[in-house]
């Protein structure tokens, strides 16, 4: 998931006010209610090209070619439980990102992100800290102990997770490798998931 930064409003929260730290008017915009992500489609943007650079279908599958069972429901959070939410990752699309900047948010060498409709995606407990990190995206952070946890696209359509915040991290296994071009050359991975040089083609 090539994150430049992204859910609709200047916080998602669950009390329907809003944070008091406005990024922008696209920030303002996008908003999260405590009942569902008010949302669309995609936060990676998806459009169009469901191919693998092998050709094969990117949807849930494994290297070895195996389709991904991915459970009705999956619940996380930040690290001191501050923010809490709850997705239908269903029709999530999983990947890593090696672009500067979702290691420089992470601090981690690499991301790895879930991306569901904001439709699937629900704030229980919370609000999160707003970030304007690009013109397409905005940053969702814990004010409290500053985990990074989730993104969205500016018009809210989607949400993407990040897959560490997930109660049970291991339940979701990325299929393919964006902004390969980016990634730190002493990084060694061979898990036979296609890599695109940017953004997957999923992602718009």
């Amino acid at each position: 998931m090539a994150r430049t930064g992204q859910v609709k409003k200047s916080a998602l929260q669950t009390s329907g006010k809003s944070s008091a730290r406005k990024p922008s008017k696209a920030a303002a915009k996008v908003g999260v209610s405590q009942k569902t992500a008010a949302g669309k489609a995609a936060v990676k943007t998806k459009t169009a090209a469901d191919k693998s650079p092998q050709g094969k279908s990117r949807q849930g599958k494994s290297p070895e070619g195996k389709t991904q069972r991915k459970p009705a429901t999956l619940a996380g959070g930040c690290l001191c439980g501050e923010i809490r939410y709850r997705i239908t990752p269903l029709a999530a699309d999983i990947d890593y990102c090696h672009c500067e900047m979702c290691r420089r948010w992470s601090g981690a060498p690499v991301s790895a992100w879930a991306q569901v409709p904001a439709s699937q995606f629900r704030l229980l407990k919370g609000t999160a800290t707003p970030y304007a990190s690009s013109k397409i995206g905005i940053r969702y952070f814990c004010p409290t102990c500053g985990a990074s946890v989730f993104m969205t696209d500016r018009d809210g359509t989607s949400v993407g997770i990040m897959l560490g915040t997930l109660d049970d991290a291991a339940a979701l296994r990325p299929t393919a490798h964006g902004w390969w071009s980016a990634h730190l050359p002493w990084l060694k991975l061979e898990d036979g998931l296609p890599h695109w040089p940017k953004d997957p083609p999923y992602d718009g």
